[in-house]
């Protein structure tokens, strides 16, 4: 007996061990290489990105790649939560609830649009139109807000009843927010529950999503939210904007990466789940209706994924302020990636960066995404400002100076000094530039994009504006005191 109870400490010994020995930012198995790990980790830290989690699903099997998180820490999973959605309404479909082709008025009776100032009749744009983007509701937030503010369900539908479409109802194919936003509204009027109620209890817990939530609320309560951040000056720092209850439909869900890999293994096929499931998860990845319209490529938009025409690839990427996300299912390899992290738009091109790198097929740097290159534009801005500051300054005291000294101060303006014209004519350019990036940035509105720039953008603008006045002073300093900028 002695000897059994000196082998077992033993061997408790060795794995209390082994548990320190092993690293506490990764963790793998045989899916992923070490040396596909330790370029994944080492490409994380060149993006900048806090805290990661990643899951690499193969052959039933799921490997586990970290920078400081765990399999529960809690991320925003961006526009990924529109295959939740997407799901719910074709559960309720499923239930014979609904039908995606029904008019979306049947369900939601104050929901009424206009295409050239007259109203769309309601059979022309129905639930399917909204599962797939092509309602004429578009990512435009300055036509179709999805709100930035807070703001009642009651006070965000207002804006909505009677607005003019982008174009008319399955012409098109155009993604915006606010179609998923409306079909969470259309999971609580056919329920008859709220988003969260019916979410969590007909889909999340049912196919085994215990740590997938929402309800912002019930996700901080678990004490496992990792922060957001946003870059500023090639920094993260942390960004996290108030949630917005009637928005959740279409980004704001929070869950975990061992949560998100089992929904990943849904969709792949992997994981048991009961046939109504089966039918649902099938139905999400068809093409509802007989057009094609909507094709990116070879991809089209359905139910909260983009799938290609053959079945190959099925996936979706989110970002929202702060966090974002990555999931992509190859059904014939058998395969899914999925990755979450907490940098506002940073992990989104990640997802195909590691496909490539778990198997073998590139092993290159990852290429900076389009808010790691604006930051950079905006430091070397906001650094500018500081020059310029310095030359201001000194502008001001040569002109105090040779005012105090009773200099006679002659107009002196020929024609070369119209070269001194392109420099406030190039400030004044930049400052028109820096504030129409918001808008070009998501074609969105100013405000709305303001919540996914990185925050370099004030320190930028305010360095434009001191450009524009040094440019300015220069110039009537070149004309009206002619020896002073010599």
């Amino acid at each position: 007996m002695n000897k059994m109870i000196k082998v077992f400490k033993s061997v408790v010994m060795c794995v209390i061990a082994m548990s320190f020995i092993l690293p506490t930012s990764v963790f793998a198995n045989e899916i992923i290489s070490r040396e596909a790990e330790e370029h994944i980790i080492s490409q994380l830290r060149r993006a900048n990105i806090p805290n990661a989690a990643i899951a690499v699903i193969q052959d039933g099997k799921t490997s586990y790649i970290f920078r400081d998180s765990t399999y529960d820490t809690l991320f925003q999973i961006g526009s990924v939560a529109k295959s939740f959605t997407g799901f719910g309404v074709l559960l309720l479909e499923d239930m014979g609830l609904l039908s995606a082709h029904d008019p979306v008025n049947k369900h939601l009776p104050w929901f009424e649009v206009n295409y050239n100032g007259v109203t769309v009749p309601h059979q022309d744009i129905t639930i399917y139109t909204l599962l797939h983007h092509t309602s004429g509701l578009t990512s435009d937030e300055r036509r179709f807000p999805s709100s930035v503010s807070e703001s009642t369900a009651e006070e965000f539908i207002s804006q909505l009843i009677g607005v003019e479409l982008a174009f008319y109802p399955s012409t098109r194919h155009a993604y915006g927010n606010v179609n998923y936003i409306i079909l969470g509204f259309l999971i609580e009027a056919v329920s008859g529950q709220s988003y969260d109620e019916f979410m969590t209890r007909e889909v999340l817990h049912p196919l085994g999503l215990h740590n997938t939530f929402t309800y912002a609320q019930n996700a901080y309560d678990t004490g496992r939210v990792i922060g957001g951040n946003r870059l500023r000056f090639l920094q993260p720092t942390p960004w996290n904007p108030p949630v917005i209850t009637h928005v959740i439909p279409t980004g704001y869900i929070y869950s975990d990466i061992q949560d998100m890999a089992r929904w990943a293994g849904i969709h792949l096929g992997v994981v048991d789940i009961s046939e109504q499931f089966e039918r649902v998860v099938q139905r999400s990845h068809e093409n509802i209706g007989s057009v094609d319209f909507f094709a990116h490529g070879n991809y089209f938009y359905t139910a909260g994924w983009n799938v290609t025409d053959t079945g190959s690839r099925i996936r979706h990427n989110g970002s929202t302020p702060g966090y974002s996300a990555s999931l992509r299912i190859y059904p014939h390899d058998n395969m899914a990636v999925v990755i979450l992290g907490n940098l506002t738009d940073a992990v989104v091109p990640f997802g195909a960066f590691i496909t490539d790198t778990i198997t073998g097929r590139d092993f290159g740097r990852m290429e900076m995404g389009f808010n790691t290159i604006l930051d950079i534009f905006l430091t070397v801005l906001a650094i500018s400002g500081i020059v310029y500051v310095v030359l201001l300054i000194r502008l001001f005291v040569r002109l105090i100076k040779r005012l105090r000294s009773g200099e006679v101060i002659k107009a002196s303006f020929t024609p070369k000094n119209v070269k001194w014209l392109f420099d406030p004519i190039f400030s004044i350019a930049g400052l028109v530039a820096i504030y129409i990036v918001p808008p070009i940035f998501g074609n969105t509105s100013f405000e709305f994009a303001m919540m996914f720039v990185p925050a370099s953008y004030v320190f930028a603008l305010i360095a434009t504006w001191i450009g524009v006045t040094y440019s300015i002073c220069a110039l009537l300093a070149k004309i009206f005191v002619a020896t002073l900028t010599n």
